[in-house]
C-alpha cells in the first residue's frame, strides 16, 4: 500500500554487513497519533559490506568495502551510478547541502566530488596509511580528517590544499564539527577530545570508560555517545569539561550508528524545542527517540517507533522531508560555498559516473535502476 507523502516525517537510510543498503519513512498517522517505522526500498549493489551512508536533500551515498562509492536520487527513489575514484575501502562521506560530497578511503586519500557533475574536483593526499572520519565545517572553508597514521589534518576548501597538520600520537576513530562551527571533537577508542578553534587545541576531555563506535551532536553543546554497552549517553560541553548528563538504555547491543535531526512536526515544519535521535544497533533495530531540548538532563529521551531490520547493522543516516529540509536550509543557509580549483583529479583511474557506472558494475543495459521496494 503506497504511503502517503503529506504523512512522511523522515527518511531513515542504513547500511549492513549483509551487502545492503535499507531506507525506511518515518510517518506519522493522524487518528492514532503515533509514529511508526515503514521499509520503502532495499538495494543490493555492492559487492561487500556496507561501511558508510550519508545523505543530503536529495541525494544518497553508501560506501563499501568493495571500494566503490554508490550513488541514489533519493526524490526519483532511483540509483545514480558507481564512483570509483578510490583503491581502498570506503571509510566515511559527508556532503556539503547538495553541491559537493567528500569521501575517504583506506587508500589514503580524500576526494571531493561535484555533485552535479560528479566529478572528481580535487584528490586530497598527506596521509600515510587510511583516513578513518572526515568533516566538513558548516561553512563549507574547512575539512578535517583523522586516520591510521595519527595525525588530525585540516585542509583549506577553498583553495584545495593542506592547511596544516597536528600530530595527535594515536589513531582517531571520528572527528565531528558541532553545528555551530566554533569547536571540533576528535574521539580516541573511548576518549572524547574537544578543540578551541581559535587555538586548534584540546580545551577539555573526558574518558567514556567503552569504546565509542557512534557520535553525534543533539544541540551545539551536548553529543550523543554510543558504543560497546547497551546505553546511550549525553554529554554537556562547556569551556573547561565534558559532563556525562543523561544515560539510558537504548538496546540489546552495541551502538552502530546514530544521527540526530530537528523533530518534524505534522506540517513538515521542524521544532525549535525538540530534536529526534535515530539508532542503529547490532541488535539489528532501529529506534527513533525523542529528545526536549531543555530537559536533557532530567528527562530520558521518549522512544516514538522502532523497526527489526533483521540485518546486522553498520550505518546510518537520516534525510528530513522535502519540507523540513527547506526550511532548515533557509535557517542556517550560509553564504560560503566551495570554490574549489577546477583542475580535476588524477586520471589514473577515472571515475565512472551515471547510468554508465550501472551498466558496467551490473553488466545490464544503460539505464536508471529503480531501487527495490
Amino acid at each position: 500500500m503506497a504511503i502517503d507523502q503529506d504523512k512522511v516525517c523522515l527518511n531513515i537510510i542504513a547500511g549492513c554487513y549483509e551487502r545492503t543498503v535499507l531506507g525506511y519513512e518515518v510517518t506519522y498517522n493522524e487518528k492514532s497519533e503515533k509514529y511508526s517505522i515503514q521499509a520503502k526500498f532495499t538495494d543490493n549493489s555492492h559487492i561487500g559490506y556496507v561501511k558508510t551512508i550519508a545523505a543530503s536533500n536529495n541525494l544518497l551515498a553508501s560506501g563499501s568495502t568493495d571500494e566503490t562509492i554508490h550513488l541514489y536520487n533519493l526524490q526519483s527513489n532511483t540509483e545514480l551510478g558507481t564512483l570509483l575514484q578510490h583503491d581502498g575501502t570506503i571509510t566515511c562521506l559527508c556532503f556539503h547541502a547538495d553541491s559537493h560530497m567528500i569521501s575517504s578511503s583506506e587508500d589514503g586519500t580524500l576526494c571531493v566530488w561535484d555533485t552535479n557533475s560528479w566529478d572528481c574536483m580535487k584528490t586530497l593526499k598527506g596521509h600515510k596509511g587510511g583516513v578513518n572520519s572526515i568533516a566538513i565545517h558548516p561553512s563549507g572553508k574547512l575539512a578535517l580528517s583523522v586516520g591510521v597514521d595519527k595525525t588530525l589534518r585540516t585542509w583549506n576548501l577553498l583553495k584545495g590544499r593542506a592547511a596544516y597538520t597536528t600530530n595527535i600520537k594515536q589513531a582517531a576513530d571520528h572527528v565531528l564539527w558541532s553545528p555551530d562551527g566554533e569547536l571540533y571533537i576528535v574521539v580516541i577508542e573511548g576518549v572524547i577530545n574537544v578543540y578551541n578553534i581559535t587555538t586548534a587545541s584540546i580545551a577539555c576531555t573526558t574518558n567514556c570508560k567503552k569504546r565509542i563506535n557512534a557520535v553525534t551532536f543533539i544541540t551545539d553543546r551536548v553529543v550523543a555517545v554510543g558504543g560497546e554497552g547497551n546505553n546511550i549517553s549525553l554529554y554537556e560541553i562547556t569551556k573547561s569539561e565534558v559532563t556525562c548528563i543523561h544515560d539510558f538504555e537504548a538496546h540489546d547491543n552495541r551502538i552502530k550508528g546514530l544521527k540526530c535531526v530537528p523533530a518534524c512536526t505534522v506540517s513538515g515544519k521542524p521544532s525549535k524545542s525538540h530534536r529526534w535521535l535515530v539508532s542503529a544497533s547490532s541488535d539489528g533495530y532501529i529506534k527513533l527517540w525523542s529528545l526536549q531540548i531543555n530537559k536533557l538532563q532530567e528527562e530520558s529521551p521518549s522512544l516514538l517507533a522502532e523497526i527489526s531490520t533483521t540485518a546486522r547493522l553498520t550505518c546510518v543516516t537520516v534525510r528530513p522531508t522535502v519540507k523540513a529540509a527547506e526550511a532548515e536550509k533557509e535557517k542556517t543557509q550560509t553564504k560560503v560555498t566551495m570554490a574549489l580549483d577546477e583542475r580535476k583529479a588524477s586520471p589514473k583511474q577515472p571515475a565512472v559516473k551515471r547510468t554508465k557506472a550501472l551498466s558496467e558494475h551490473k553488466g545490464g543495459k544503460s539505464k536508471k535502476k529503480k531501487m527495490k521496494p
